[in-house]
């Protein structure tokens, strides 16, 4: 997918019913639908459970014989007793072998604090929800952005996000990173393996029957935003797709028909890793020529990882501690992409990254035509504030 492997720790209305305002359970105020537009950027109505599965896909196998494994993330509404129980936090240093783990020190790299409860009840009167996969870069982490999961979930979705197995952190700590070429045949496949288990769910799971199957989005960061568009092409029940610091599209639709559905970019001029003019810009006249439903969001001054939480960890700044063998990369230059001082701060970014998707989420698989009209340059504009980082929206 890179030019150069980098650690990319990598409107159409779809109707649906009103959401419920159940007496049990109640919830503090109305999430998205056709009558209500709630603010996207802030934490929706629903407390956020979280759950980590492994599934092992038997119909794939790898060289030695045993199934493609795919440790997953699982946030999901919960409910509202679940609010001020302990939070799950992250932590990036156990990825590391213990020898590395010696060098970095503990308490080096600092936790990842979210606001999810592991295992918390299902908001099961508020159900079914809409279901989002996200998709992470090329060497990075199923929870690398759970400013932006955690919150989708909190606005009535259930979010997943899998390990690409091959194409992770892990996979580079151990020396074992595949190439991008063997992650656009294997990634789209791994989403279609979520898609198919988590729209048969059995019984005696938690989720059963808390999913929609009509209403299935995907997003994802760098070569997860290449997985966005390819699968968005292979399979028809993705009905939208956010794609943040993509690759050029036209690569991820080689072989396969374009998908005529609503999609919003998320983008950064001064990306250093996959560069607006040979990515973004790309992207952007191949939607346009298709005629497909389009928003774009620019943040003018970000990097690559300002559209993840791997700033948080600062990893750059171990990096010569740490040798990560990532050919054809400069790690630390990589790093610095969208994390350095000219960067805009995870406390302006975050928010216009959410207030967009998610109100573009809200549109599309809520019903709430009344969330496009939340996602224009004067909002760009009063969330940016006095901060100084340039925000461009554009739309169709």
């Amino acid at each position: 997918m890179f030019r150069a492997f980098p650690l990319g720790l990598a409107v159409l209305f779809i109707g649906c019913a009103p959401a419920k305002m159940d007496p049990v359970d109640p919830l503090p105020f109305e999430p998205a639908s056709p009558t209500a537009a709630p603010e996207p950027s802030k934490f929706g109505p629903f407390p956020v459970g979280v759950r980590t599965v492994v599934f092992e896909d038997t119909g794939r196998r790898k060289m030695d014989g045993s199934p493609r494994k795919l440790v997953t993330e699982i946030w999901y509404p919960a409910v509202q007793s679940t609010r001020g129980q302990p939070t799950v936090t992250y932590d990036i240093l156990p990825v590391f072998t213990e020898a590395q783990q010696a060098s970095i020190g503990v308490g080096t790299i600092p936790l990842l604090e979210t606001a999810a409860v592991r295992d918390a009840e299902v908001a099961r009167a508020h159900g079914p929800f809409p279901l989002i996969v996200f998709s992470h870069g090329q060497a990075a982490i199923r929870w690398q952005s759970t400013y932006y999961t955690v919150l989708l979930a909190s606005h009535g979705y259930i979010v997943i996000s899998t390990d690409h197995e091959g194409g992770t952190l892990y996979d580079v700590v151990r020396g074992e990173l595949q190439s991008a070429v063997v992650g656009v045949q294997y990634r789209p496949d791994d989403v279609r393996y979520l898609l198919n288990r988590f729209t048969r769910l059995r019984e005696d799971d938690p989720l059963y029957g808390m999913i929609d199957a009509e209403r299935i989005g995907v997003t994802g960061h760098s070569f997860g935003a290449l997985t966005s568009f390819r699968i968005a092409a292979m399979d028809s029940r993705v009905k939208v797709i956010v794609p943040q610091a993509p690759f050029d599209a036209s690569v991820a639709w080689l072989g396969v028909p374009r998908p005529m559905i609503p999609i919003h970019v998320q983008a950064s001029h001064e990306d250093q890793t996959l560069e607006w003019d040979t990515n973004v810009e790309p992207t952007m006249n191949e939607i346009r020529i298709a005629g497909q439903p389009w928003w774009l969001l620019d943040l003018v001054k970000g990097g690559h990882f300002t559209f993840s939480d791997l700033c948080a960890f600062d990893l750059a700044a171990i990096s010569d501690r740490v040798m990560l063998d990532i050919p054809g990369a400069n790690v630390k230059k990589v790093l610095e992409d969208g994390c350095g001082p000219t960067a805009p701060p995870a406390s302006v970014a975050q928010p216009l990254i959410n207030h967009f998707a998610v109100a573009f989420f809200n549109a599309q698989l809520r019903g709430s035509a009344a969330s496009l009209d939340l996602m224009t340059q004067a909002k760009a504009d009063e969330l940016a504030g006095t901060s100084g980082v340039g925000v461009v929206t554009k739309g169709p």
